[in-house]
């Protein structure tokens, strides 16, 4: 085992009588198989059981986005991560975006099989304007003689990418405050908020310098960012752990890898079940890439992508639309391919892991447009909602105002569009209003594809009529911002 990297702040305690104790936390791992840079759950489930079989008291919290995306989650909803959680000894998680995929009812469900109580503070159900059913606004957790209090919040941003404005999200601080005042008084020694960056932006770290840690999740390099509160960013399908120990003299923050630790035999057994049946359908080849090709996250959100088009184009050739479009956030795969390469179903279904399903809508050019300014509106953050294309050729200046970015738009031919109809095939998720896109407005013309193949069976299909594909850059999007910074 690599062991601890560094330590980097201590910070004072206000009791003498606090034991030793360690927090272990971690966020956005929704991959059940290990990956070649050392992630492993097998391999976090043990080095997590191995503290826990030490002499001081341990906590393995755990922020949530985890239950989605992987190729079981589409099918049982998120229930194997559940049962995954359980046998990790997890001991709280926090209910962040992607929990939401399947809606609050499955929420709900899931927590009645649980082992751990499931946090988040901030938001309500719309329905009912109470919290979740099942979710608790924060959990106390024994910690040897302490008791740690772990609270949990979301931006609005959820409505935009999951919840579809059926809920209610407090982005203020001062319900949160009353919670873990309310934690206090029933007996909490220490407060824990996990939260993401996005809730940040709205509320400050200067507003919560109450809280004693504050663990921010992220798909990323995990860090310690300061010191009162401590706060760290931890997350992401790696090998990293946040860790903090607790001494009676102060905290301190520390990042571990577990790439060397021996995996979790009785995990590994639990996972096994899960992907054996899996494994004969993702090993099957597809296709050999004649040219390299990435699915790099800055490109996918904010230029032509060599694998972006390979994507919508077989959108558009199993829908037959005029066009196609679909929003770079939900490609993941974050990795280069060399030519030469065997594409497999699992490759492909690691880069499209939400599934999903497709519709054909019924748009002008104006419309067309509209979708596109939506596009690039938050281009210059790398936003998710930006629009990889099949069919279309469109320009755009991350300089100008927003809803003024698009220069043109021509069809796959070089031509303007013209006025009348066309079609276009879209993500269940855009049309449902995923990322803010709006197609209250449109004429939806294929619903019978949307009981039909999920995306990533759509391409799997559509390369699989080739012996070698040939990923290429085609002009589809061209980035016309000057000295543009945007996506290097």
């Amino acid at each position: 085992m690599k062991g601890i990297i560094t330590t980097l702040f201590t910070i004072t305690l206000m009791s003498a009588n606090v034991e030793a104790a360690k927090i272990i936390f971690t966020s956005n791992a929704p991959e059940l198989y290990p990956d070649e840079n050392g992630y492993s759950l097998a391999k976090i489930s043990n080095y997590v059981k191995r503290m826990k079989q030490g002499d001081e008291p341990v906590l393995f919290i755990h922020g949530g986005d985890s239950l989605y995306p992987n190729p079981l989650s589409v099918y049982d909803k998120g229930a194997h991560m559940i049962s995954i959680m359980n046998s990790m000894s997890v001991d709280a998680l926090g209910v962040n975006r992607r929990e939401f995929n399947d809606g609050f009812d499955q929420i709900s469900l899931l927590s009645t099989q649980a082992l751990f109580p499931m946090v988040l503070s901030n938001l309500l159900d719309r329905r009912t304007l109470s919290h979740v059913e099942g979710v608790r606004p924060y959990a106390l957790l024994p910690l040897g003689d302490m008791t740690l209090a772990v609270l949990m919040t979301v931006s609005s941003e959820v409505n935009t990418t999951f919840l579809f404005n059926q809920a209610i999200v407090d982005e203020t601080s001062e319900q949160l405050l009353r919670w873990a005042e309310q934690a206090r008084q029933q007996g909490a020694d220490k407060v824990l908020l996990i939260t993401e960056n996005s809730y940040l932006k709205s509320v400050p770290l200067s507003r919560l310098q109450s809280l004693d840690i504050i663990m921010v999740t992220q798909d990323g390099a995990d860090k310690v960012h300061s010191e009162r509160p401590l706060v760290m960013f931890s997350g992401g399908v790696d090998d990293e752990l946040a860790v903090i120990d607790i001494q009676p003299n102060g905290m301190t923050g520390h990042i571990v890898h577990v790439a060397n630790e021996p995996p979790d035999d009785q995990l590994q057994a639990v996972i096994k079940r899960y992907t054996s049946q899996l494994d004969v359908v993702l090993n099957q080849e597809l296709v050999t890439l004649a040219a390299p090709m990435d699915s790099h996250r800055n490109i996918l959100r904010s230029e032509e992508s060599r694998w972006g088009n390979i994507v919508l184009d077989a959108i558009r050739h199993y829908t037959r639309a005029d066009f196609a479009a679909t929003v770079g956030g939900g490609i993941r795969g974050y990795r280069d391919y060399e030519a030469g390469y065997v594409l497999t179903r699992r490759d492909v279904q690691r880069e499209l892991p939400f599934g999903g399903n497709v519709y054909v809508v019924e748009v002008n050019a104006d419309k067309i447009k509209q979708l596109l300014e939506h596009s690039v509106s938050r281009v210059e953050d790398l936003d998710g909602r930006f629009l990889q294309v099949s069919g279309l050729h469109y320009e755009y200046d991350g300089s100008k105002p927003v809803g003024q970015r698009i220069m043109s738009i021509k069809n796959a031919q070089g031509q303007p569009l013209e006025k009348g109809r066309y079609t276009l095939a879209i993500s269940d998720y855009m049309l449902e209003g995923g990322d803010g896109y709006n197609f209250s407005d449109v004429t939806v013309i294929s619903d019978n594809l949307s009981s039909q193949r999920l995306v990533w069976n759509i391409v799997s299909d559509y390369l699989e009529q080739f012996d070698t594909i040939s990923p290429a850059i085609e002009g589809r999007i061209i980035n016309r911002t000057p000295s543009s910074d945007i996506g290097r």
